[in-house]
């Protein structure tokens, strides 16, 4: 289950650009041509942390959901 991290109510436009956030925790659109620089929509929306997925959800505001590690699954002993 995603909990909510900051409210930020972006108004978006799925139909011309990408929306995501970096490494720094910026929020970011980039042109979905592909072509055009991305551009920081909102700086510093959230400090992230390893642990957890960040994502923007459907009302436009930052939101996270605990990383599932596929790997870590401990042995069964035969």
């Amino acid at each position: 289950m995603a909990e909510k991290v900051k409210k930020l109510g972006l108004k978006r436009d799925y139909a011309k650009y990408l929306y995501f956030l970096d490494k720094d925790g910026n929020v970011c659109l980039k042109p979905k041509s592909g072509e055009g620089k991305t551009e920081t929509v909102v700086e510093k929306a959230v400090d992230r942390d390893n642990q957890y997925l960040y994502f923007i959800d459907k009302e436009g505001d930052v939101s996270r959901s605990p990383r599932v590690s596929r790997g870590s699954k401990k042995k069964e002993a035969a």
